[in-house]
């Protein structure tokens, strides 16, 4: 009889074991689930955002004209256009660092 009551003892610590792994487990799975659904939501909710302040701009009508005078090249009547060009990179020759004086007069007398 005792060994029946272990035998039972040691397959309902097995079974617990087992459950709780499972729990663990899916935990785990929904856990994962949750973060990226979560910075889903979070990257949609600013482009979301975006979006707005896109059509926000768009329906403005100084921000419309802006945008055509742009991409059309065209100006206003008594209006100045200023082209500048993108500056040109400048090479810098690196020179060399000169000895210091003592050390100079020590190469002539040294032969160096």
């Amino acid at each position: 009889m005792r060994r029946v009551r272990m035998l039972f003892l040691y397959g309902l610590v097995i079974f617990f074991i087992l459950s709780l792994t499972k729990n663990i487990v899916e935990y785990q799975k929904n856990l994962s689930f949750y973060h990226d659904y979560k910075e889903e939501y979070t990257s949609e909710k600013k482009r979301n955002t975006e979006l707005k302040t896109q059509l926000v701009k768009a329906q403005d009508i100084n921000e419309f004209e802006k945008i055509v005078r742009n991409k059309l090249n065209l100006h206003k009547q008594d209006e100045t256009i200023m082209v500048i060009p993108n500056p040109t990179p400048t090479i810098l020759i690196a020179t060399p660092t000169p000895l210091p004086p003592y050390r100079q007069w020590l190469n002539v007398f040294s032969d160096r």
